[in-house]
């Protein structure tokens, strides 16, 4: 069974969201197929990605081309409308001055950057030198913010493809860098006939975001990871995000002995020194952005499925003990020579 976190103040609505995911999600998916697919073999944002794609497609103007409103000329009818028209009031995504929100278009690794920032209301940004993205493009800050939050990273040749229309497959895999994921059982994408398709580095992060329902497969039992996602297809994704992860602008952990979890951070998970002596566990949370402990006592931190950018330990002689369980990933450290990491779980990587 999904466990799955909603905030108390839409409990009812994330009920009605919950029964139309298992409901539709697939049927819609299949409604929504758009002509444009890419079928082109460009791998994942991510380190692991060998192959470079060639073509790249023009961005629509969705920045500089936007006005806010609720009712679009072109989607009476369309299985996402209430998706659309309730992401616009949350203030997430816009249409286009004609009066045109073009829920069937695909949508580019650049524009699907954009709405996960207005979404999460994303603002640390990270230095980038990527060669295909420069300082005057509109979307410069916009991945700017996302590779700060961990959710986007680069291709093995230093490019980022802004203009690609983003695949299934890589959406699965920035989704999961959004959301908590620990302690969700299921059995993902893998009884679909397609799985196998699915490239390597995306199918952990295809089966987490599957058995959490943001992101399911077809009628016909396929997934179909590299069809490119459409507009409709990613503000259903991202609303859903919004409603049933527990979100937190920021958080500061205070006191003794104490446990935080299932969270979803946006910016810094500072430990303070008024935690003393004790120990903090953190399980399930995502931290899109840094772990830092300015604690100058404190004895250890116990992550058990967690993930953030990095860990921070201020204080240059603090001998804090850093026990990682499972599922624990950390992409750098800064920790004085005193410190301890312990890697007692499986699937540890700092």
């Amino acid at each position: 069974m999904k466990k799955i976190i909603n905030k108390i103040s839409v409990m009812a609505l994330c009920v009605t969201l919950s029964i139309n995911t298992v409901a539709y999600a697939g049927v819609l998916d299949a409604i929504t197929e758009s002509p444009q697919e890419n079928t082109q073999s460009n791998n994942e944002t991510s380190s692991d990605s060998t192959s470079e794609t060639t073509a790249e497609t023009a961005a629509p103007k969705v920045v500089s081309e936007v006005y806010s409103k609720t009712s679009f000329s072109d989607i009476d009818g369309h299985w996402a409308k209430s998706w659309i028209e309730k992401s616009v009031k949350m203030g997430f995504v816009s249409g286009y001055e004609d009066g045109t929100f073009k829920p069937d278009r695909t949508i580019t690794r650049a524009e699907f950057s954009k709405l996960i920032n207005n979404a999460l209301n994303t603002n640390k940004k990270a230095s980038i030198n990527f060669t295909d993205v420069g300082s005057k493009d509109w979307f410069y800050e916009e991945i700017q913010k996302s590779v700060a939050s961990g959710f986007f990273s680069g291709y093995e040749n230093n490019t980022f493809r802004p203009s690609n229309p983003i695949k299934r497959e890589e959406a699965a895999k920035v989704v999961s860098s959004a959301i908590a994921t620990g302690g969700i059982e299921g059995e993902g994408a893998t009884l679909l006939s397609d799985y196998g398709t699915i490239q390597e580095w995306a199918k952990i992060s295809v089966n987490s975001v599957y058995n959490k329902g943001y992101i399911l497969g077809y009628p016909e039992g396929t997934y179909r990871p590299s069809k490119a996602l459409t507009r409709a297809e990613a503000v259903k994704i991202i609303y859903e995000i919004i409603e049933n992860e527990n979100i937190e602008l920021g958080f500061n952990i205070t006191n003794y002995n104490e446990t935080y979890s299932s969270a979803v951070v946006v910016g810094d998970l500072n430990i303070l020194d008024s935690v003393g002596t004790g120990n903090i566990t953190l399980k399930n949370v995502v931290v899109l952005g840094d772990i830092v402990v300015s604690a100058t006592r404190i004895s250890s931190i116990q992550l058990t499925d967690v993930k953030a950018r990095s860990i921070i330990v201020t204080d240059g002689s603090n001998p804090v003990k850093i026990i990682c369980n499972d599922n624990v990933s950390i992409s750098a450290t800064k920790l004085p020579s005193a410190a301890i990491i312990q890697r007692i779980g499986s699937n540890v990587n700092i």
